[in-house]
């Protein structure tokens, strides 16, 4: 009994090791493409279920993680200016799933309304494919935020960017941690500006696979995603 005790727990914890290494191999891998927030869908979808995701991360288990990674860090190194960090009466696991969801509401908005011009039902394939990839571009808004965060959590600093920035005409006076957290800001700025254009090209992509109509309908939709996308990712972080 014992021995099947310490099995399962030696299991969990190499499954949990090998999930976290997965999420900055499966990140890297959207960057590079940023058409495999479909493809990747597509592709395991056709697979059987225990076969599904093996080489990277599922959109779910990659949302759950950086969610409840991100709802941690918010806690002590947000700063106050952010409204996950103001929600005192909530706890961890609460932030962690409220943070899981607001992520992912355009995901689920989105697949909706694809899956209403497509005339299927929500429990089809299609809709899963649709909800996977939609999550999976969650990840060109999170990313930045996330390695501001752990960087601002390394160099005791907040990620109150607003009024650093305002003395920032103070910086002969900073320390050897306040210049490289301006360093870590200047990459912030290049990693998002990143982000948004590869969102930008993952929205194009799924929306021209599944959304048959003129090219030009096609960027009207493209653009009106990401604005709302956008508009939600500001929201939570």
């Amino acid at each position: 009994m014992f021995e099947k005790l310490i099995d399962s727990f030696e299991k969990l914890c190499l499954q949990i090791i090998i999930e976290i290494l997965l999420v900055p191999v499966t990140i890297f891998k959207l960057f590079q493409k940023p058409s495999r927030c479909y493809d990747f869908s597509v592709h395991e979808m056709e697979k059987e279920e225990s076969e599904r995701f093996r080489d990277y991360l599922s959109p779910i288990k990659l949302s759950v993680y950086t969610s409840v990674i991100i709802s941690v860090l918010l806690m002590d190194y947000g700063g106050e200016q952010n409204f996950i960090s103001r929600i005192k009466e909530l706890s961890m696991v609460e932030k962690a799933l409220f943070i899981f969801l607001i992520n992912n509401c355009t995901a689920v908005l989105f697949s909706v309304i694809l899956l209403w011009y497509k005339k299927e039902k929500v429990n089809t394939v299609t809709f899963r494919t649709l909800l996977f990839s939609f999550i999976y571009t969650t990840v060109y808004t999170s990313t930045p935020f996330f390695l501001l965060i752990l960087s601002a959590m390394f160099l005791g600093q907040t990620i109150n960017v607003q009024a650093y920035l305002t003395h920032l005409e103070k910086l002969h006076t900073y320390g050897v941690k306040d210049d490289l957290f301006f360093i870590v800001l200047l990459l912030f700025a290049v990693i998002g500006i990143i982000g948004l254009f590869k969102l930008f090209k993952a929205l194009h992509y799924i929306l021209k696979e599944n959304f048959r109509y003129h090219p030009y309908v096609i960027w009207i939709f493209t653009l009106l995603f990401f604005l709302i996308q956008l508009y939600y990712a500001k929201g939570f972080i």
